[in-house]
């Protein structure tokens, strides 16, 4: 049942058609924790048919397949690092630098800001549990469907992944209160997931934990992600694929970051540019979409070859990284010096071999985070 009352029923969809509105933030004005009631009236979540459709149309056509564009972001990132092997003393011949999204803001921050484990590594949370937990639940319910318990179900499939052996043995030792509440949360969350999602027709292709590796620096760098969903074939003329993260906590504005990241490896991996990313919070139902241009492109490789710079330089130890994209200084900035005037821009400076729109400017999201 739906806040309201209103039965959504899970079915298999079809491939939609029409349009939705350009860059779609799906969201209540001003909800709580479960965003069921707004200063307006009562929001809902968007479920089924019409969930799926925000995801697979963004308002405007799907870009036509530009290899131009994929080598001209591959070529803009080589001659960085290519400079970076004079200009940081950092032997990248010696070793494979993974460069991942939450390294990416890692060494992007400021030192107020960075964390202490190298390449954004984080101690395990009950956040950080929640968020496998919920992420393992969501591709069971998009792959299979779900009827039986959560936490059970999300622990068995975490058992499976040697990967993730002292995640769940810092589960099984929790103490019972905490136990408790991460059962509490995933079983809320996964109610949620299971209302709103409908099962994915075959024929988009759905995949789950698809893996994106693009090797640069003949190997020595190595950009890494996985993503939550994935739906479309494989493109030819025009592009087909939408990527999907899924998140259990609150919307940041580095998920946008995380978002462009994706889809900059997408493009350099198949040549083919995803037509929209889009972020899915399962604590609300709420849903980012965001289309995929050249200037975004542009701007997610701009970002990438700083925050390779910045983990060179942090590598060696030395003070001073390029901090000017600091996450958290922005969302500090949204919340204590900025509140009632327009976001801050990211300009974007050109990248040889791109067609940018003009004007070449990537606005901030202005939520803030929880």
């Amino acid at each position: 049942m739906t806040p309201s009352g209103h039965t959504v029923h899970m079915i298999t969809t079809r491939a939609p058609r029409g349009a939705g509105q350009e860059q779609v933030r799906v969201s209540p004005p001003r909800a709580g924790f479960d965003g069921a009631r707004a200063r307006s009236g009562t929001w809902e979540p968007l479920a089924g048919d019409a969930l799926l459709d925000r995801v697979r149309h963004t308002g405007r056509a799907r870009p036509m397949v530009d290899p131009v564009l994929a080598d001209g972001l591959r070529s803009y990132l080589q001659r960085g690092l290519d400079d970076l092997t004079g200009a940081v003393p950092t032997d990248l011949a010696e070793r494979v630098l993974v460069v991942t999204k939450d390294g990416l803001a890692n060494s992007l921050s400021c030192p107020t800001h960075r964390e202490s484990a190298p390449y954004g590594e984080r101690p395990f949370t009950l956040p950080l549990a929640c968020a496998v937990l919920v992420g393992l639940v969501f591709r069971q319910i998009v792959a299979v469907g779900s009827e039986g318990d959560a936490m059970s179900d999300a622990l068995d499939a975490l058992a499976l992944d040697e990967h993730q052996a002292p995640l769940a043995s810092w589960i099984a030792q929790l103490a019972p209160a905490e136990r408790s509440e991460l059962q509490a949360e995933v079983d809320r969350q996964a109610d949620g997931l299971r209302r709103r999602w409908p099962a994915i027709d075959p024929s988009w292709l759905p995949r789950t934990q698809e893996s994106l590796r693009v090797g640069l620096a003949e190997g020595r760098v190595q950009l890494a992600a996985r993503v939550d969903l994935v739906l479309g074939t494989p493109a030819v003329d025009e592009s087909s694929v939408a990527l999907v993260e899924v998140r259990s906590g609150a919307r940041r504005p580095s998920h946008r970051d995380d978002l462009h990241f994706i889809a900059l490896l997408e493009t350099l991996r198949s040549t083919a540019a995803p037509f929209s990313v889009a972020t899915y919070y399962a604590r609300t139902g709420e849903l980012d979409v965001d289309p995929v241009t050249p200037g975004l492109l542009a701007a997610a490789a701009r970002r990438c070859l700083a925050g390779i710079r910045a983990m060179a330089v942090i590598d060696q130890g030395m003070s001073e990284a390029d901090s000017s994209l600091c996450a958290g200084c922005i969302e500090a900035s949204f919340r204590n010096d900025v509140p009632e005037i327009a976001p801050p821009t990211l300009l974007v400076p050109a990248v040889e071999g791109v067609r940018v729109e003009a004007p070449a400017v990537v606005p901030f999201p202005r939520e803030r985070a929880a």
